[in-house]
């Protein structure tokens, strides 16, 4: 069994004593107990649970780096005359997070990035270029929104080149390396998907339907160098607008199951669900009832690493924040408890613009299918007063997407040893040197856009 098969026992619970130190942030004394743990006869589960908790104890602090004073002086590099006032009032409404580190408080390494992105005023403050381009990308998104609905679908032909290189620091050169990339799969909006060129010749090329695809180079360097895909392939969304009426009354119960870690149906989540949905009974309606929850009660906010969560949905519903990946394992947790199939859908927003990595949902209606949920991208319609973009989002996405994964949790072929950079989706690589995984912090990913452009296309009234 590898660390990464190991991961379902982060919902076994911790022993009170070292639950007591990691919490108030005395991670070398929590360590120091779990290494006498390990050194006993307990239990595989609460073995395996403290293997991983030993590491996200070690890597822990590093999302955290700023004190205080480091934290202001990073926003007075753009916003000199930001007050102590503003910071903590900022932090009193959970807008800033911060953790104690070995009796020390310290801030998020993302804190500001949070707020220059969910606050306009302070955006301006910042920088008056981040405003003018939030309202660039709120028109583009409108204007997409627009013709999909008025032409009935729309479909771009996407080729991009994506690729990761090791830091230098941390290359070890003659030493087998393992690389996987994310790679498109067959899944909608994604299609016609052709490999062009390659960095380095392929070890494996995971199926059409995997359920987190990737392309895969094993080889050994003496110099360091990066690992890159260029790829094409189309991206085609019709618009939808199921109608309650028409939803069958027999519907399918696949994708209705817990998976541990993260998608447990805790007790505070069946009741959330069962308050969400009231007395409605038509899934239809329960699924826009949970979307319309989270994103109007849930504000974006850059997230640690999902590794570093006991429990991704739970967490999300009672801090009511998170970013894209943890407001979709939200509604696709609650979709489950109210017995409507939901799964994970992640890749690329890959826009004319920009390029980065992104987490979305899907859920099945009978007779309409797989339907699209973007919690994210309505909850930011929600908060720009848009509400015609923001019911868009539910049942539909905009073409600028490349689809990798379909499943959270899902392995990677080849099984890699090391554990993964992040166990739960894979948008941006993972690497390996001689079975040692290496973190995020230890390589540097990148996406080029080489051509996009609109497709023509047919897309008849039904």
């Amino acid at each position: 069994m590898t660390i990464n098969d190991k991961i379902p026992y982060l919902s076994t619970p911790l022993p009170e004593d070292i639950l007591r130190f990691s919490r108030a942030g005395y991670f070398s004394k929590a360590l120091s107990l779990i290494e006498g743990y390990l050194a006993e006869d307990i239990p595989e589960a609460l073995r395996g649970r403290l293997e991983l908790e030993k590491i996200r104890l070690i890597h822990l602090p590093a999302d955290f780096p700023y004190t205080y004073p480091q934290a202001m002086a990073l926003i007075h590099e753009t916003i000199p005359d930001f007050t102590d006032e503003e910071f903590a009032a900022l932090e009193d409404a959970g807008r800033i997070d911060c953790l104690f580190v070995e009796g020390e408080k310290k801030y998020f390494s993302r804190f500001f990035e949070t707020l220059t992105a969910t606050h306009p005023d302070i955006a301006a403050r910042s920088n008056p270029s981040l405003t003018l381009e939030a309202v660039r990308k709120a028109q583009f998104r409108r204007e997409t929104m627009k013709k999909i609905m008025e032409d009935g679908g729309l479909q771009y032909h996407i080729h991009l080149r994506a690729g990761l290189q090791v830091k230098d620091e941390f290359f070890a050169p003659g030493k087998e390396m393992l690389v996987h990339l994310p790679f498109p799969k067959e899944s909608s909006p994604t299609s016609h998907i052709r490999i062009l060129r390659t960095s380095h010749n392929p070890t494996a090329l995971a199926p059409v339907d995997a359920p987190s695809r990737t392309i895969a180079f094993r080889t050994t360097l003496t110099e360091n160098a990066a690992f890159w895909v260029e790829y094409e392939y189309d991206s085609t969304i019709r618009y939808q607008k199921p109608e309650p009426d028409g939803v069958s009354p027999l519907q399918p119960d696949f994708d209705t199951d817990e998976v541990l870690p993260h998608i447990r149906f805790t007790p505070f989540l069946r009741s959330l669900a069962e308050e969400i949905t009231g007395s409605e009974t038509n899934p239809l309606c329960k699924a826009e009832k949970i979307y319309d929850y989270i994103t109007t009660h849930v504000k974006y906010s850059f997230m640690k690493e999902y590794f570093l969560l006991d429990d991704i949905p739970e967490y999300c519903a009672i801090n009511r924040k998170g970013d894209c990946g943890v407001q979709a394992l939200l509604f696709i947790t609650l979709c489950r408890i109210a017995g409507i199939p939901a799964r994970w859908q992640s890749g690329l927003s890959a826009t004319p613009e920009s390029i980065g990595p992104h987490d979305w949902a899907q859920f099945y209606i009978a007779p309409y299918g797989w339907l699209h949920a973007d919690l994210s991208f309505g909850g930011s319609a929600f908060r720009a007063g848009d509400e015609e973009r923001r019911k868009f989002y539910f049942c539909n996405l905009d073409p600028f997407r490349m689809v990798a994964n379909t499943e959270f949790q899902a392995p990677l072929l080849p099984e890699k040893k090391g554990l993964r950079a992040d166990p739960y989706d894979n948008q941006v690589g993972e690497c390996e040197i001689e079975g040692v995984g290496l973190y995020t912090t230890q390589f540097e990913y990148f996406h080029q856009m080489i051509d996009i452009h609109p497709v023509p296309c047919d897309f008849p009234e039904e």
